[in-house]
């Protein structure tokens, strides 16, 4: 399942509903903080930000209050201190249910081939710090078959399918070979007729745009719902963002 990742496409202004509900927060925040202090009772600075954003993110997306989602600390951070990435972050999380979907809709039809049926379905996701995102699929099939049967079969058939994918490339490769030898020869020419155009100007060079990462994805097996839960469990991101609940407020 090919997804593409959170990249750096997004608008640089973002008037969301978090960016108008934080300003408004700030204001009533400043005569709360001013309390805090003479009471000496003000939290660690730099923490309410991330606190209050996660709780926005849990109120208005689904796939967060569900707890299937686990966001890097240091990301968070990042997102709710810059509006373009909390953008970025945000409409991946509306992307989320459908993807799942997708998913799910297509583990069935592969396991239905199969001669099984998808009885559980769970995905979890995780953002890392540097905004790269890897997602796990839990799923439980009712099959006649074993899973050793099962994944044999479906080896068999993912090896079929790389037979005929190779077939089709050569017979194109080819085409792609030469059509490539006329790409290259008319960007010499495109060169050679720019530099007269110059004449003696400096010529701008245009960058290529990095590719976006692509999600990786990962299927794990479960004899039962019990045994897909537990596996669940053993799943962890290193500097997993938690909140906090603060004693005194």
């Amino acid at each position: 399942m090919a997804i593409t990742g959170i990249g750096n496409s997004c608008s640089n202004v973002y008037e969301g509903a978090y960016a108008a509900q934080k300003n408004e927060a700030e204001t009533k925040a400043e005569a709360k903080d001013t309390a805090s202090a003479r009471t000496g009772n003000m939290k660690q600075a730099g923490t309410d930000g991330i606190s209050d954003y996660y709780v926005y993110l849990q109120k208005n997306y689904d796939c967060m209050s569900k707890g299937n989602i686990t966001i890097s600390g240091e990301y968070l951070k990042e997102c709710s201190d810059n509006s373009a990435k909390a953008k970025e972050l945000e409409d991946f999380l509306k992307k989320i249910p459908e993807l799942e979907k997708q998913g799910y809709e297509q583990l069935s039809a592969q396991n239905k081939a199969l001669g099984g049926t998808v009885t559980y379905y769970q995905q979890t996701w995780m953002i890392h710090k540097d905004g790269s995102i890897q997602s796990t699929v839990y799923s439980v099939t009712e099959t006649d078959m074993t899973n050793a049967e099962r994944m044999k079969k479906n080896m068999e058939e993912r090896l079929e399918k790389q037979k005929e994918k190779k077939e089709e490339e050569e017979k194109v490769k080819d085409k792609k070979e030469k059509e490539e030898e006329e790409k290259v020869k008319d960007e010499k020419n495109k060169k050679v007729q720019q530099a007269e155009k110059l004449n003696g100007n400096t010529e701008k060079i245009s960058v290529l745009k990095a590719a976006e990462p692509a999600i990786s994805v990962k299927y794990m097996e479960a004899e039962s719902e019990l045994e897909a839960k537990a596996m669940m469990q053993k799943e962890r991101l290193e500097d997993a963002y938690y909140p906090k609940f603060d004693v005194n407020v």
